[in-house]
């Protein structure tokens, strides 16, 4: 979550230590111990020790409430900035080059799990929501994200090695 944390540091105007953690599992213990004040991290990494009242959400950074956590307001709703949202998303990837007919059933087969009543109840529990799409506004929202990023990614130097 280094860019949520560095896209918080940049809509607040403030300015956080970044420590590293091998594994999340580490970060949370820390923050339920107190070694650490604060993690920006997932509902579904972090909810077990929320849910176990080892830790405390503070605020979800999305535009409403996580449907898993109703009681936790959100950034803005807690005084932080207007519409401040970090999600985390996956996305299946195929080879360049797949036959369209083979990428639809792709597609289609993982919308059909994604619809099963228990993969929805997974997700929910995870403070998941599936969000498919069609090809174009998938690549608009990987385009809005590249936007809202590029600056944050600068100013941090942040680097993939």
């Amino acid at each position: 979550m280094h860019l949520g944390s560095e896209l918080f540091e940049s809509a607040t105007g403030t300015q956080m230590e970044h420590i590293v953690y091998k594994e999340t599992t580490q970060l949370y213990t820390s923050v339920a111990t107190g070694e650490l004040a604060f993690a920006l991290g997932s509902s579904a990494t972090a909810g077990p020790l929320q849910r176990a009242n080892k830790l405390r959400f503070l605020a979800a950074a999305a535009p409403q409430r996580v449907a898993a956590f109703p009681d936790v307001p959100t950034v803005s709703e807690s005084g932080g900035p207007k519409g401040f949202e970090v999600i985390g998303w996956n996305a299946i990837a195929v080879p360049k080059g797949l036959p369209p007919s083979v990428t639809e059933k792709i597609k289609r087969d993982i919308e059909k799990g994604l619809a099963e009543p228990d993969v929805l109840e997974k997700f929910k529990s995870f403070g998941y929501e599936p969000f498919p799409t069609t090809r174009p506004q998938f690549d608009q929202f990987v385009a809005n994200e590249t936007t809202r990023f590029t600056d944050v990614i600068r100013k941090a130097n942040v680097s993939l090695d």
